[in-house]
């Protein structure tokens, strides 16, 4: 999977969820990567997201969101 990959799986998380965040950045750590979004009161959540099947790491990012939302 690439940066690129993850800024659209992340993406399209946000927007089927209507979560209240919008796409950062995305930076490659291993083993994964570290996710920055920005939520609606400007406040930005970084997160560590490691690698996997991508219908595990839509599960993580769902998660993660869902609770700082």
């Amino acid at each position: 999977m690439t940066a690129a990959d993850v800024e659209r799986l992340v993406r399209s998380v946000i927007v089927e969820h209507a979560l209240p965040f919008t796409f950062v950045s995305v930076g490659s750590a291993r083993p994964g990567w570290n996710v920055t979004v920005r939520s609606e009161t400007g406040e930005l959540v970084k997160f560590p997201l490691p690698d996997g099947r991508p219908v595990d790491m839509r599960t993580t990012v769902a998660e993660i969101l869902e609770a700082h939302a």
